[in-house]
């Protein structure tokens, strides 16, 4: 069984327990960073744009993390990036006892911890092969791809339910030791040294050549664009949860860790599930339906205040979500060339994260400006033209799930 990966391998069960850790305190600190500024502030614009500045450092570092994670040593990459957000946190969980925690500390903050974590997913993908038999590769990814499904899960439910005692300093201060738990996890493993080589071609130029390869292949090209955006219909409700529950259904922090859960629980199910009710369905059709379901999603939340629905409803979103990612990956999978998929998952990986700071900045200023329910319902309605956006590219109709990737889901 692959959870047997974790114990009976010594250095990748460290690995694996270091990430879980980390993601988890990450998770907590979140709980706490969102729920503190939403109560000092109650602005959708100022939440909307501190989430926003966690992904820039993806927008502008992004492109180089698997070039340095390719040259620098793992253990020395890892074990730095841990320890500089976990002095970070206690810096910020001081000044945070002395009450003179402001809302721009929290900008200052969420840049630099994204900007100094930017480079350890990568690494960890390079580590892996390093401290696990080439024919237990496959158990090791699917193992890797859990680790962030349950920590969504588990850290949002603990952070909710931890700030009913402690303070936003605590939660910092357990983010911080979740990091150097980590480090020390990192410090004790064992990793092979390893000699790869190097491609001399730069990284706008691979861009480039991905985004020519997309232009030629029309389906691809109308699936891309709409699956980006799908971005600015979708994020949104990162944003909007928090504003929902304190301000719509006056909810503590226990109810936003539900909430966020409820999202991830409903991830982790649909995935979990994905290829016994799926494969072999159209790929147009499972698309049109999801997405026409998330919108009835959406509009319900916007006409229905109600915790419980909205609760339910988000565990069904979730599982939309990750229902809608694994179908279209899928399908990039089955028709990207070969030697073109590196090119083509940057550019997709570019667009996407460009993409988010944008719409979340927007969520936040729309919920301020004309109201969460209108938000949300701008979100369903945005969610149903994409809807028959889908339905009219032709060839998607052509394609099935029959070869859906083994892969950890989403």
């Amino acid at each position: 069984m692959a959870l047997s990966l974790i114990y009976k391998n010594h250095n990748f069960g460290l690995l694996w327990l270091a990430q879980f850790v980390s993601f988890v305190g990450d998770g907590v600190f979140q709980i706490g960073m969102v729920w503190w500024l939403v109560n000092k502030t109650h602005s959708g614009t100022l939440l909307g744009l501190i989430m926003s500045v966690s992904f820039i450092p993806a927008v502008i570092l992004g492109p180089f993390a698997g070039t340095l994670a390719d040259r620098a040593p793992p253990k020395r990459l890892l074990i730095s990036s841990d320890l500089i957000r976990a002095a970070l946190l206690l810096l910020f969980a001081w000044i945070s006892h002395q009450d003179k925690l402001e809302v721009w500390h929290l900008f200052v903050l969420t840049g630099l911890l994204s900007a100094s974590g930017i480079f350890y997913s990568p690494t960890t993908l390079t580590v892996i092969p390093r401290v696990v038999t080439p024919e237990r590769i496959d158990e090791a990814m699917a193992l890797h791809a859990i680790i962030r499904d349950l920590s969504k899960l588990l850290g949002p439910t603990a952070g909710g339910a931890l700030m009913i005692w402690f303070s936003v300093a605590d939660v910092f201060m357990i983010d911080a030791f979740s990091f150097l738990f980590s480090a020390i996890c990192i410090l004790i493993m064992r990793i092979e040294k390893h000699s790869c080589s190097q491609t001399q071609e730069g990284i706008f130029s691979q861009l480039m050549e991905g985004f020519a390869y997309v232009r030629k292949e029309t389906i691809l090209f109308d699936v891309l664009i709409g699956f980006s955006l799908l971005n600015l219909f979708a994020v949104p409700i990162l944003v909007l949860i928090p504003i929902m529950i304190a301000d719509v259904f006056h909810r503590g922090s226990v109810e936003l860790g539900m909430c966020e859960g409820a999202l991830s629980l409903g991830s982790v199910l649909a995935g979990l599930g994905f290829d016994y009710f799926f494969k072999g369905v159209p790929l147009s059709r499972l698309l049109v339906r999801t997405l026409g379901f998330s919108g009835f999603l959406f509009l319900g939340f916007a006409i229905i205040p109600n915790f419980y629905v909205f609760l339910g409803g988000l565990l069904c979103l979730g599982g939309c979500f990750i229902t809608v990612n694994v179908g279209i990956l899928t399908l990039f999978q089955q028709v990207v060339a070969p030697e073109m998929k590196g090119r083509f998952f940057s550019l997709v990986e570019t667009i996407s994260s460009a993409l988010f700071p944008i719409t979340l900045a927007l969520a936040g200023f729309s919920a301020d400006k004309i109201g969460v329910a209108e938000t949300l319902a701008i979100c369903g309605i945005g969610t149903f033209i994409l809807t028959f956006r889908f339905a009219k590219i032709k060839g998607l109709s052509t394609l099935d799930l029959s070869k859906t990737p083994k892969s950890g889901g989403g």
